[in-house]
């Protein structure tokens, strides 16, 4: 049993959070949500939750896939971290019923009083530690993103996982997003409610089966935005480890397509996929699956049923069937050099698949990527042609240490500018390179570029409006 210094440790820390988060709501609900506008009208907040939904839920093919055969009007679905519900109210015109929680009061009472008319929608406050108004083995999905990353508590947000595998049903899924910045800088300093507390990979691995569920996948590991997704297995699977056959791979190439061969030892793309017989991908995971790379023993980051590319790849070879093959993604270790390495696939203690031999290739330097650009005032992304806000940075990943304003340049439409700044940000394991329009800059769309030694990054469209 927990100590009575512990409790109230703990209760001191939940009310800390909940008083920081009812204050920001009081002061400018909107802003602290988004961060777009500080004088962001209803209008423009509530439509900035659709394409988050479209992206996050709508788009993921694990949480909506026709695989699955789910019919989400008759689904059951849980929110954790709602806010004022700018996503809860897309999310109530896809799903039966939506409930939507929060550990601020104040969220939570302005949310019900802005969607009271909406029918399948619910708010419940929360401790910030649990769901203990909610019933066990209720939800068939359960969502979570810019949530956990603002607890700076590992075990505030150990204990919101933990619950919300209680609430999930069997065979229901659980998608949710953690800060997973490894970097010591921003591991060893202080956190608040605001800049929260880094998850490692290996404590999402171990949540998964603490909790008696499926890891069935990582990714985003080592940024800000790394996404987990458990699955709480059906009840006639949950014994049935020992039905699972041993492997065979019939089937690998780099996990972007099937049809490269060949996978790369470093960059964005190092990647292998391996297409699996003999495992049943509803009782497998990536906690229980081990692939042999050389030397290496590796834990996948995805394990489940095949991707539409490349159940598309197996049926023109012949496979009719297959809902009974498995995917396996795991990426390559760094230091790894080109060259032939044998493959073989475990599942717990049982025996490995017949080896397989996969060529790994050296691989160019990957081009920058830009993640979003803000203003350089206040941070939004209101951006504006002349005045304070004028000033901008660019979020970027795909620098390096070596990289300056000397090195690094911004191609504006046709312009280029070169940077006043370019800084590392270890609590987003980012680079952030500033700069200012030109006062002749017409407001409107634009397109803006990075060039990094010569690798340039893919268009970002952006709009700069007039001074107000």
């Amino acid at each position: 049993m927990e100590s009575e210094e512990t409790v109230k440790e703990v209760d001191s820390k939940l009310s800390r959070m909940k008083d920081d988060w009812n204050d920001r709501a009081r002061v400018n609900a909107k802003w602290y949500i988004t961060t777009i506008r500080l004088d962001l009208t209803d209008e423009d907040f509530d439509a900035s939750g659709r394409p988050e939904v479209e992206k996050f839920i709508l788009g993921d093919p694990l949480l909506t896939g026709p695989r699955e055969g789910r019919d989400l009007k008759s689904q059951r679905m849980l929110e954790i971290g709602c806010g004022l519900g700018r996503m809860s109210r897309h999310l109530a015109g896809y799903f039966g019923e939506v409930h939507g929680t929060d550990v601020s009061g104040e969220m939570i009472r302005q949310a019900g009083e802005r969607l009271a008319a909406i029918n399948n929608l619910s708010f419940f406050e929360t401790s910030g530690a649990d769901f203990a108004a909610l019933p066990a083995d209720h939800y068939d999905l359960i969502f979570s993103v810019y949530v956990f990353q603002h607890v700076p508590w590992r075990e505030v947000v150990e204990s919101n996982i933990r619950d919300a595998c209680r609430v999930l049903r069997p065979g229901g899924l659980f998608k949710f997003q953690v800060n997973n910045v490894s970097h010591p800088d921003y591991v060893g300093r202080e956190k608040n409610t605001w800049e929260g507390t880094t998850l490692t990979e290996n404590d999402l691995r171990r949540a998964a089966r603490n909790n008696g569920v499926r890891l069935v996948s990582l990714s985003g590991l080592g940024t800000q935005y790394c996404w987990a997704i458990f699955n709480k297995p059906p009840v006639a699977l949950a014994n049935l480890s020992a039905q699972t056959g041993q492997p065979l791979v019939e089937f690998f190439s780099q996990s972007d397509s099937p049809l490269r061969r060949e996978v790369p030892v470093s960059g964005h793309l190092a990647w292998l996929t391996l297409i699996v017989s003999g495992l049943d991908h509803r009782i497998v995971d990536a906690n229980s699956i081990v692939v042999e790379l050389g030397d290496h023993d590796l834990r996948p980051c995805y394990v489940g049923w095949l991707g539409e590319e490349f159940a598309a790849e197996m049926g023109r070879q012949g496979w009719n069937d297959t809902e009974s093959l498995t995917q396996i993604n795991v990426g390559i270790p760094e230091g790894l050099g080109p060259g032939q390495y044998d493959v073989r696939v475990r599942y717990l203690d049982q025996p490995a698949s017949v080896t397989v031999s996969v060529s790994l290739q050296e691989a160019p330097p990957d081009a920058p990527e830009i993640t979003h650009v803000a203003n350089d005032a206040d941070g939004s992304l209101d951006l504006r042609v002349s005045g304070e806000r004028a000033g901008f940075r660019i979020f970027t990943i795909g620098l390096d240490e070596t990289a300056t304003p000397d090195n690094v340049t911004i191609l504006l439409d046709d312009l280029t500018l070169r940077p006043a700044e370019v800084t590392y940000l270890p609590s987003g394991a980012i680079y952030k390179v500033t700069s200012r329009f030109p006062e002749s800059l017409p407001p409107g769309p634009h397109s803006i570029r990075v060039d990094f030694k010569g690798l340039v990054s893919e268009l970002c469209q952006i709009e700069v409006h007039p001074i107000s």
